[in-house]
């Protein structure tokens, strides 16, 4: 059977609703714009408050099809056990990178107050290096991203880039609906957490308004490198959206 061809954009969320929370518009817009998207989920989620890894397998499989993605991955790391230094987990990260080929990585910013998101970030950034090295001991040929860019959990951060997701912000809502043993209290045994809380979903509406006034629309999602980001096309870096004079000023 013939590889899938190669990706535009992967991203890497700890946990199965982390990147459709943190970068769902993105990806949406990506997708409708006819880049080849992808989702790698690192863990199961199995250590959740509320739902099973088979529940929330089939809410990952739905928020990835309102989204338009070409394909889900999940890596079966250990939910709460996710280690950068971790040889096996990083082996596991480079064949990935090797099988999918992403030109251009998003992952979890390192400041998180969540362990996990800290140590995907590095896991991720480990992996991306070492997937280019020739000697390296994994599964499939040499490659390595072109860029790496984090998007905002749980800490926020003075962004690089904001995409403007004002069309796409319905669909990337739909999409964490998506997770309803996450982000709802319906059931009987069902726990409250601060992402069923009934304000979650106006506090990412908030935090996409806010960014989105930067750059003067309604819907931002940020992101920053730690890479210098170079261009060969200039259109993109010309005609790259502004802060209109009374974003901030009425």
């Amino acid at each position: 059977m013939d590889p899938a061809p190669p990706l535009d954009l992967l991203a890497i969320g700890s946990h199965p609703d982390d990147v459709e929370i943190s970068c769902g518009g993105t990806l949406a817009l990506a997708a409708t714009q006819g880049f080849r998207v992808g989702i790698l989920d690192l863990t199961r989620g199995e250590l959740g408050t509320n739902g099973d890894p088979e529940t929330r397998a089939r809410e990952a499989a739905e928020a990835a099809r309102i989204l338009g993605v070409a394909l889900r991955r999940n890596a079966a790391l250990p939910d709460g056990g996710i280690q950068a230094g971790d040889r096996t987990q990083e082996r596991t990260m480079v064949a990935l990178l090797r099988e999918l080929r992403p030109a251009v990585l998003f992952s979890h910013f390192p400041q998180d107050r969540h362990p996990d998101h800290v140590e995907a970030s590095r896991l991720v950034d480990r992996a991306s290096y070492h997937a280019g090295l020739r000697r390296y001991d994994a599964k499939g040929e040499p490659f390595r991203p072109r860029v790496r860019w984090h998007f905002a959990s749980r800490v926020g951060f003075h962004p690089t880039v904001v995409v403007d997701v004002s069309e796409t912000w319905e669909r990337k809502r739909e999409a964490i609906l998506a997770h309803a043993s996450q982000v709802t209290l319906a059931g009987a045994d069902r726990r409250p957490t601060a992402l069923n809380d009934p304000e979650f979903l106006a506090r990412i509406e908030a935090r996409a308004r806010h960014f989105g006034l930067m750059i003067g629309v309604r819907y931002g999602e940020p992101f920053t490198s730690a890479d210098p980001v170079g261009f060969r096309d200039l259109h993109a870096f010309l005609g790259a959206l502004r802060p209109h004079p009374s974003a901030f000023t009425g």
